[in-house]
């Protein structure tokens, strides 16, 4: 589309000729030789090639170009980086077996990640459980990647300024940058609510009823991934219900596609253990207690600020334990304690630079930014309130805050003065913040779970607290009868004691304790991650017993932990 930025950095669109009048023959000239084109390589070229399109191209070159090269680190694309992403691998690969989460093992997430991830399990299983867990990542990284040029087709007809702040911003954030390493759910599900909301609005106004039918199955799915999907899905629905054109028609559309998009996959799932899916998924989530997380915390992982913050809060150009890039593996979210008061002002700051944009304009806001700026408040304040956190969940926020600045950024930067030196300021910030992104991988060398496969024969049975260290070494997928199905070590323990994790006392609870012993009990093998405390309720009698029954073999690892081999039948 060809147009002039207003001063508000909209696009205002040149009036088109109409039949009849000049240049409507060559509007039809144009118009004819794009349908005449080759799987419609002119109207590519018509989209990517204007001021708006580069941009997008630019941001997210960029964007797959950073989070490959995560993968490119010693360990990263076959090593152990994480816990969840083996969780997720495992159960789909329990899935293909036939054996469905929160019936045949404990599973306290919705199970869309698990029907994502059945293709890579069949490979996994066809090959090796590495080579799986492998492709899950770079699938992960793709699915990041395209969330770029997703935010950025949803502002395109506001011009370059608003499409490079709303691009370049998603592309370098850290939150997203860290969390696209490994399997996770924030990238999958991120990637269909933009889907669903690509299809809702046109031009920043919602569109057509048969639009919103494709909106309500994509954020519906989004929510069978992550509930918190719900956000996005319920603003979207107070839009339609508000709207004046066709209020009716479009509602309908929108929650018949929504409840079909989000029940129906979770159908097999619900009738197959009702009462269990309901408290793993919702009781277990929603009240599991835990160690406390400070404010400065979440609020330094949200501002990106904890890649360059130490744990005394000083700014440093070597990140801190907190950096799941500096730490890999064992990177923790350090003390309770606030990292000071930088943390607030930045989060401060970028709210009033929001604020500051939408007040600016001085216009009605549009509906797909109402949509942004609720989502990205309600994204906010769940983590910020929520009992647990961990560094992924600032990518929940991620494409709305995107969203969001770029709106404001196309406000504040209206006069062309004033935006050619936005336009190369935000640049520079842009290369610098993907430039500290990309030092920080430097200085990792992961161990890979393949170098202590040979300590364990294949075929055993291998109860172990972290699923990734079975799925990295190829020691998951096969496994004798009887043998204890821990597909998540955290989830056995929530589910038995009803969402109280073992900071938050599960250790005093004995069935939880009982049902732990008869796991290891049954074991041949037992490997240990270096945060198996965290999941395991290690009573001193529990601890006695298995020290009675199980002998260290090999040696320990700062990552792979400990193996133990049985030593009594």
């Amino acid at each position: 589309m060809k147009g002039n930025l207003s001063a508000s950095g909209d696009v205002v669109s040149e009036p088109r000729p109409s039949r009849g009048q000049p240049g409507s023959q060559q509007v039809g000239g144009v118009r004819a030789r794009l349908a005449r084109s080759p799987f419609g390589a002119a109207r590519l070229r018509d989209y990517w090639l204007t001021a708006p399109g580069i941009v997008m191209l630019i941001a997210t070159v960029l964007a797959v170009g950073i989070r490959l090269f995560t993968l490119t680190r010693a360990g990263y694309l076959r090593g152990i980086t994480e816990y969840d992403d083996g969780v997720y691998i495992g159960g789909a690969l329990r899935l293909i077996e036939g054996q469905l989460p929160y019936k045949d093992f404990a599973f306290i997430q919705p199970p869309g990640i698990l029907l994502l991830m059945t293709p890579v399990a069949l490979i996994a299983k066809i090959t090796t459980t590495v080579k799986g867990l492998a492709l899950a990542r770079v699938l992960t990284v793709l699915a990041s990647a395209a969330c770029v040029p997703l935010v950025g087709n949803l502002v395109r007809y506001r011009g370059a300024v608003v499409t490079l702040v709303t691009c370049g911003a998603l592309a370098v954030y850290p939150g997203d940058i860290t969390t696209a390493h490994t399997l996770m759910l924030e990238p999958w599900m991120n990637l269909f609510c933009l889907l669903g909301v690509n299809a809702a609005f046109r031009r920043g106004h919602l569109a057509r009823p048969g639009r919103l039918m494709w909106a309500g199955l994509a954020l519906g799915f989004a929510g069978v991934i992550k509930f918190w999907a719900i956000a996005p899905a319920a603003v979207l629905l107070v839009l339609c219900l508000t709207d004046r054109r066709e209020r009716g028609r479009r509602t309908g559309a929108y929650m018949g596609a929504l409840a079909a998009g989000f029940v129906l996959p979770m159908l097999p799932f619900l009738t197959s253990a009702p009462m269990t899916f309901i408290r793993s998924t919702v009781g277990d989530q929603a009240v599991r207690t835990g160690s406390s997380v400070s404010t400065g915390i979440r609020l330094a992982n949200l501002t990106g600020l904890i890649d360059i913050l130490n744990n005394q809060g000083q700014v440093t150009l070597n990140a801190g334990a907190h950096s799941m890039f500096a730490a890999g593996a064992s990177a923790g979210l350090g003390s309770s304690s606030s990292l000071g008061w930088l943390p607030i002002l930045a989060a401060a700051l970028l709210a009033g630079v929001i604020a500051a944009g939408y007040i600016w304009q001085g216009r009605r806001l549009s509906q797909l930014e109402v949509l942004s700026l609720a989502t990205a408040v309600l994204a906010c304040a769940a983590i910020l309130i929520y009992s647990a956190f961990f560094y992924h969940y600032p990518d929940f926020p991620a494409p709305w805050l995107a969203l969001s600045l770029g709106g404001a950024a196309g406000a504040l930067a209206g006069y062309p003065k004033v935006r050619a030196i936005f336009v190369r300021a935000f640049a520079v910030l842009i290369v610098l913040i993907a430039a500290l992104q990309i030092r920080e991988t430097f200085p990792l060398q992961q161990t890979t779970g393949e170098s202590r496969a040979f300590l364990i024969p294949p075929g055993s049975c291998l109860v172990t607290d972290q699923a990734s260290l079975a799925v990295a070494a190829d020691r998951f997928a096969s496994r004798p009868p009887g043998c204890p199905d821990i597909v998540d070590a955290l989830a056995a323990t929530l589910v038995l004691s009803h969402g109280v994790s073992v900071q938050g006392g599960a250790e005093d609870m004995p069935q939880v304790v009982a049902a732990w012993q008869s796991w290891l009990g049954k074991a041949d093998y037992v490997w240990l991650s270096p945060n198996n405390a965290r999941r395991i309720p290690w009573t001193p009698a529990l601890t006695a017993w298995f020290d009675a029954h199980f002998t260290k073999i090999g040696g320990y690892n700062d990552i792979t932990g400990q193996i133990y081999a049985r030593t009594t039948p």
